[in-house]
């Protein structure tokens, strides 16, 4: 269905005014001197492109991420899209993912060719689990993409296990699980590759940004090519394949290395965050969604769960607060709309609510919402 040129204008105006009147937004990045001196550094090189912050960049994050290697993209979709051609998933393959997704997952499937099947979520976990993927794989089926969904994951052993066990590449989108570990060990350090977002709502952020994490030094190889429109490397001019131009800029992953510096302080407000938002909703109506383990999850947005989530995120936002619903289910998007049932999925949607969750926040602006939510559903 096309949409008209002017419902687009009303829209965009309509979001923009929004926003605008959002005095606690969903999200705003937090940036300032330390990133400033690392930009005046690439000004004064004259290098824009890719250079040496992005490979300091892309070894400090393979380091954190417990991957062997790591190669810097211009977003997380071109790494999800690279990193599954690498693989050779095309024409005629199945990928299976969860409906409640951000749409750069399924259409990264599509873009390589290869039909995303859709399928339930745990519950408690908001991801994928095996249970789900039993119900709908299919002799075609070639990969499961994982979705570190708001920074929570399902059982990573038991799913690497399991994709071992029959054949199956495991693509990991820890697009907003940072930092995040499961049972010690890193989150993205799980999958035939794994990929990071660097958008400007993430832990740590460029802008716009990604990075594919692998131990499988084919899959860099041929990423890069892919990467650099069908070359090895930049100034190559044998092109091996149909590629893109899929590269981060030197301005950036500066951006990126000096957020990196203050990861640590990220990492303790959002957590802290997380906490009072569990200690101050009180009423018995909310539901805070639990993360698997506290000490080693990086909430990437504070959900909860209410009996109808439009009503409160109206309300809050007509307070000034950038509430947000869950990612709308993939299954009901007009470009896919399938028509398959996920009850669990559209319970989630209709429920959930996706509070502010910047670590600029202070603590007397999480009581405020606090106080909204509990007052608007006593």
């Amino acid at each position: 269905m096309m949409i008209k040129k002017d419902q687009k204008n009303i829209d965009y105006k309509d979001y923009i005014n929004r926003i605008s009147n959002e005095a606690i937004p969903a999200y705003e990045p937090n940036v300032g001197n330390e990133e400033l001196e690392l930009l005046k550094d690439v000004i004064k090189s004259n290098w824009l492109s890719e250079g040496k912050y992005v490979r300091e960049f892309e070894k400090k994050l393979s380091l954190e991420c417990e991957m062997k290697y790591s190669l810097a993209f211009n977003n997380c979709t071109a790494a999800l899209i690279t990193g599954m051609k690498s693989l050779g998933i095309g024409y005629g393959d199945d990928v299976i993912v969860q409906s409640l997704a951000h749409s750069a997952d399924p259409n990264a499937i599509s873009a390589t060719g290869a039909n995303p099947v859709f399928c339930e979520v745990n519950k408690d976990t908001l991801c994928i689990d095996i249970a789900s993927i039993e119900k709908v794989i299919t002799k075609n089926t070639k990969a499961v993409l994982h979705i570190a969904l708001y920074g929570n994951t399902s059982n990573l052993d038991d799913l690497s296990a399991y994709c071992k066990d029959n054949n199956l590449l495991l693509i990991n989108d820890c697009a907003p699980a940072i930092f995040g570990n499961f049972r010690g060990r890193s989150i993205a350090s799980y999958g035939d590759f794994s990929t990071l977002s660097f958008f400007a709502d993430k832990t740590i952020t460029t802008g716009e940004g990604g990075m594919l994490l692998t131990n499988n030094p084919q899959i860099i190889a041929e990423s890069n090519i892919y990467k650099h429109d069908g070359r090895k490397e930049r100034g190559v001019d044998l092109i091996e394949r149909k590629g893109f131009n899929y590269r981060l800029t030197e301005l950036q992953a500066a951006v990126g290395v000096a957020q990196l510096k203050k990861s640590k302080f990220f990492i303790e407000k959002k957590k802290n965050n997380n906490l009072l938002y569990k200690s101050l909703l009180t009423n018995k109506n909310v539901k805070v969604f639990d993360f698997n383990d506290p000490k080693d999850i990086v909430p990437h947005r504070n959900v909860i769960f209410v009996p109808k989530a439009q009503p409160l995120i109206d309300y809050l936002v007509s307070k000034g607060v950038g509430a947000r619903t869950l990612f709308m289910p993939m299954h009901s998007q007009p470009i896919y709309n399938t028509g398959e049932d996920f009850p669990i999925t559209d319970e989630l949607y209709n429920s959930g609510v996706c509070l502010p969750s910047a670590p600029s926040l202070k603590s007397s602006q999480i009581e405020y919402i606090c106080g909204l939510i509990n007052e608007y559903l006593s």
